[in-house]
């Protein structure tokens, strides 16, 4: 299976939506999401007349390299569970039974 298709059954079964949800869940929840914007605030105030390009740009390397490594590994873990679901329903079914 490709990621290609992978990517559309997720999207199809719902699972897409309810892993995004539950990553803004989490960075919400470990204030990683507050302390972005404050560091992006900053950003802007520091460098008026700053467009979003440079914005996103300079802030891009930081927001993925603060996210707390326990959101990321449980992140990890629910993606490779959804994953494993469309690669064999049966099963997947039967372990949520157990």
């Amino acid at each position: 299976m490709t990621a290609e298709r992978i990517s559309e059954q997720l999207q199809e079964n719902g699972d897409y939506e309810r892993l995004a949800n539950d990553l803004e869940f989490k960075l919400e929840s470990c204030g990683w999401a507050s302390q972005l914007r404050d560091y992006t605030r900053g950003i802007a105030r520091e460098n008026t007349g700053i467009d979003f390009k440079k914005l996103y740009e300079i802030t891009l390397h930081t927001a993925t390299e603060s996210i707390p490594d326990t959101v990321k590994m449980e992140m990890m873990k629910d993606i490779k569970s959804s994953v494993l679901k469309l690669a064999s329903p049966n099963e997947a079914t039967d372990d949520q039974k157990a």
